[in-house]
């Protein structure tokens, strides 16, 4: 199944220099997932855009705390091309850094939520034994 990401769907927009970053969802296997995608600036409505997404859930890679730098290093240089940027070092070591001053951003991104329905209740399935959450979802009035 290929992912879809409707850049028009948005929790919120930032533009610095000549990248932009949206915090929107992508759809994988069926379910919506937070993510920011990151577009060249003033290109929102090229034919021709691929935007560079980063989940929520691999958002842990950027962390200067518990990331990859080796892994971002190589997602920057994969990415500089499509948002108009050089490969050489500065120009990376902007991008990842863009990137990183962005993760409090895409963190706090909230579920996502259609517009038809409105969210009443999560509910939650816990395991007795161990404490851990099992299962997750959301109760929704259409």
């Amino acid at each position: 199944m290929t992912p879809d990401l409707d850049l028009e769907i948005r929790a919120w927009t930032k533009t610095r220099g000549p990248v932009t970053a949206i915090g929107t969802w992508i759809r994988l296997d069926g379910k919506h997932q937070p993510c920011m995608a990151l577009i060249p600036a003033g290109k929102e409505k090229s034919d021709r855009l691929h935007p560079c997404v980063i989940t929520q859930e691999r958002a842990w890679i950027w962390s200067e705390e518990v990331g990859d730098p080796t892994q971002t290093a190589r997602i920057c240089f994969q990415y500089a091309p499509a948002l108009g940027l050089s490969e050489d070092v500065r120009s990376i070591m902007w991008l990842a850094s863009f990137i990183h001053d962005m993760l409090g951003d895409l963190l706090t991104i909230p579920p996502y939520q259609a517009t038809d329905q409105i969210s009443v209740a999560e509910a939650l399935l816990i395991d007795n034994r161990t404490g851990k959450i099992v299962a997750e979802t959301e109760i929704t009035e259409h």
